[in-house]
């Protein structure tokens, strides 16, 4: 994850902490630990103080080969994070393409069993090949394994082989605009899951690209240096 700008514009403000355990890549989410700083697990973020911008080995042993282990991370509660989409736990997955298989006239529904069976409703479907392409819409029927509906027709209608991509996030407030849940590493962000679960955040933007250029961008809610935590 990317620390990408701030809401209130300016530069980002950075403090070293000691950790609690090791934090072993760049661009992770931190969270209280016992002795420091501890990377936050998939779907917390609780009580953050940021991203942390570098990785860092955690040892309790004595010596003078033992340096304490220290992280920097960007800590404005109004931080926009960028993290890539991944379609899956996996760091680096492609998202899921969806073909379309039924005909739509109307431009309101995409029907291919590759949607899943995560519910999107209340993320984002977006055209990537046929005359809807750079179109997207939100999702607000999900057909668990058949197709994905938005309330708002597309432009154009919808034929057979029509592509598609969804992800479980919106950028305007609602369930989509609320949560995000990372992947295994947490260096990005897992787009193959339930839409409003996950880590407390509000969605700023989403760049909706390709399969593997995607982008989900994120201010953390509950922040150690906001002036209410959740």
């Amino acid at each position: 994850m990317q620390a990408f700008t701030h809401l209130s514009g300016g530069a980002g403000l950075h403090k070293r902490f000691k950790i609690g355990a090791t934090i072993a890549n760049a661009g992770i989410p931190v969270i209280a630990g016992t002795a420091g700083v501890i990377p936050a697990t998939t779907t917390t973020m609780t009580d953050t103080p940021g991203l942390g911008l570098d990785a860092a080995t955690y040892s309790t042993a004595q010596g003078a080969t033992h340096a304490e282990g220290i992280v920097t991370v960007s800590v404005r509660p109004d931080l926009v994070i960028r993290a890539l989409m991944s379609g899956g736990a996996t760091e680096g997955t492609a998202l899921p393409l969806l073909v379309n298989t039924l005909a739509s006239t109307d431009g309101l529904l995409v029907s291919d069993a590759d949607v899943g069976t995560a519910s999107m409703a209340t993320g984002t479907m977006w055209c990537i090949r046929g005359a809807n392409v750079g179109q997207s819409r939100i999702i607000t029927t999900f057909n668990s394994a058949t197709s994905i509906v938005p309330t708002v027709a597309f432009l154009y209608d919808i034929p057979v082989g029509d592509e598609f991509l969804q992800c479980p996030w919106a950028k305007e407030p609602g369930t989509g605009a609320g949560n995000l849940q990372m992947t295994t590493l947490f260096t990005q962000a897992d787009a193959l899951i339930v839409a409003g679960t996950g880590g407390v955040v509000a969605v700023v933007e989403l760049e909706l690209n390709g399969r593997g250029d995607s982008y989900v961008q994120y201010v953390a809610l509950d922040h150690i240096y906001n002036v209410a935590t959740l």
